[in-house]
């Protein structure tokens, strides 16, 4: 039983260390975000993948873009007026 759970744990942190390098690429070239620090990007976004594995999201792809939008949505400067 701790074995098939220490391998859940283990295909989960490759899932999200994926989605990490997938989402890292964009986000440390997007213009929206620039005036971040990086340490600030770095730790919001394994948040939300953390967040969106934890509710069963497993698609590397749906995990990178929903850590940008979230990471966008919460640290882009507002455009409205």
């Amino acid at each position: 039983m701790d074995q098939l759970l220490s391998e859940q744990v283990q295909i989960q942190d490759a899932i999200v260390s994926a989605a990490f390098d997938k989402a890292w690429r964009f986000v440390e070239k997007d213009p929206l975000l620039a005036h971040n620090r990086k340490t600030i990007l770095y730790s919001r976004l394994c948040t939300f993948l953390e967040s969106s594995i934890k509710k069963g999201e497993r698609n590397t792809l749906n995990l990178a873009n929903g850590a940008i939008r979230s990471l966008r949505a919460e640290l882009a400067p507002s455009t409205a007026q």
